[in-house]
């Protein structure tokens, strides 16, 4: 059996073309997933490995559809090997795991798709580094909102004053009870 499987990393994302190709390479079923390539947990891609047997072939628009890393693609690839099953790329043709060419060419172009996010990575690492020597602020900002706390005031007025029970207070005043509370223990 020929599987397709597709996937986008989000639902602003539209599957359609993926799979109006894979149907075009014969897939006779069609596995998808609407997240991010590095989680392991992806629905469709777990049902179509529970699913594949012997003989079967699974076909992806390209690589980073299915794998997230050269260790996952290895361990992807070895787990099909060992079911007995093929896996293809419709845009990259020269992945094909039936052929020994196909199989070597796939490691070395993962390999390099690896190294290409640990220089991302490394050139992140090396910016922040910078910035915090030139001692800018990194992260989230610390701290409520000049806007928020104006709101907690008021609600405290509210409260206090207008003898509103708390909840009420912060409804009138926009301002969520948490938040409300957190500047409380702050201020």
């Amino acid at each position: 059996m020929i599987f397709g499987y597709a996937r986008v990393s989000t639902s602003e994302q539209k599957l359609g073309a993926q799979i109006d190709l894979l149907k075009n390479a014969g897939c006779e079923k069609i596995y998808t997933d609407i997240a991010s390539g590095a989680r392991s947990d992806r629905k469709g891609l777990n049902e179509l490995i529970r699913y594949m047997r012997k003989g079967d072939t699974v076909i992806a628009y390209k690589n980073d559809r299915m794998f997230r890393s050269l260790k996952n693609m290895i361990d992807l690839i070895d787990k099909f090997n060992e079911a007995g099953v093929y896996f293809k790329s419709l845009s990259e043709p020269e992945f094909d795991t039936a052929s020994a060419n196909g199989k070597f060419l796939l490691q070395i172009f993962a390999a390099v798709a690896e190294f290409e996010r640990n220089l991302i990575s490394e050139r992140t690492k090396v910016g922040l580094n910078n910035a915090r020597k030139r001692n800018k602020l990194l992260g989230r900002p610390t701290g409520s909102k000049k806007v928020t706390i104006e709101k907690y005031h008021f609600a405290k007025y509210l409260y206090d004053s207008k003898n509103l029970p708390i909840k009420t207070a912060c409804k009138q005043a926009k301002i969520s009870k948490s938040s409300f509370y957190r500047i409380e223990k702050v201020l």
